[in-house]
């Protein structure tokens, strides 16, 4: 009596054919597979202005038959909808010198992680009562008939940032506000305009 592969009852090579057959294609497969991992890459965070809208920049993120530029993660709370924090395999000054600007950069900068442990950022425990509550009228700036609370004038950030110093050093006494500390800067303000 034959079997399929027609060797006979007695001859069991075609087993050991068929085993070895289905090692290799094994092999193979784990091959192939090894071979068309693409490698594990870290993408870089970019904060970016676009002149783009989101949809339009997701768009360009994603261009048809090509692979992806970058993700847009979210927008950072401007209220013109231009800064975006966008993550991509390429590095800035490959987004910066993508031909033709698809991504209509206006500017990009990595984001940074900074480390606020140490003793910069410790404030005292209770916060003091004193601090701001000198309601006392001043000059402000120094020599000007503008009047200030004397607990704004000369608080500590103030004075860390050198205020008064830079207001004589560059003669300017000021009108309006730049922008407040760590809640971001005002669009709108002329000085800033050329820049933003």
């Amino acid at each position: 009596m034959l079997d399929p592969h027609g060797a006979g009852l007695g001859d069991r090579s075609w087993e050991r054919k068929d085993g070895a057959m289905k090692r290799r294609m094994c092999l193979a497969g784990a091959l192939v597979a090894l071979l068309w991992a693409t490698p594990a890459r870290a993408d870089n965070r970019i904060i970016l202005r676009t002149s783009l809208s989101l949809q339009a920049l997701n768009t360009a993120c994603n261009p048809l038959l090509l692979a992806p530029i970058c993700t847009v993660v979210q927008g950072l709370g401007d209220p013109l909808g231009q800064v975006y924090l966008i993550t991509s395999p390429l590095d800035i000054s490959g987004l910066l010198n993508l031909l033709g600007n698809p991504l209509g950069i206006i500017d990009a900068e990595l984001e940074q992680l900074l480390n606020l442990v140490g003793g910069l950022n410790i404030l005292p425990t209770p916060i003091p009562a004193t601090v701001m509550s000198n309601r006392t009228l001043v000059p402000y700036p120094a020599g000007s008939t503008t009047n200030a609370w004397d607990g704004y004038v000369n608080q500590p950030a103030a004075s860390i940032v050198g205020v008064q110093d830079t207001q004589k050093t560059f003669n300017v006494l000021g009108t309006g506000i730049v922008a407040d500390i760590d809640t971001g800067v005002d669009p709108t303000h002329p000085a800033l305009q050329g820049v933003l």
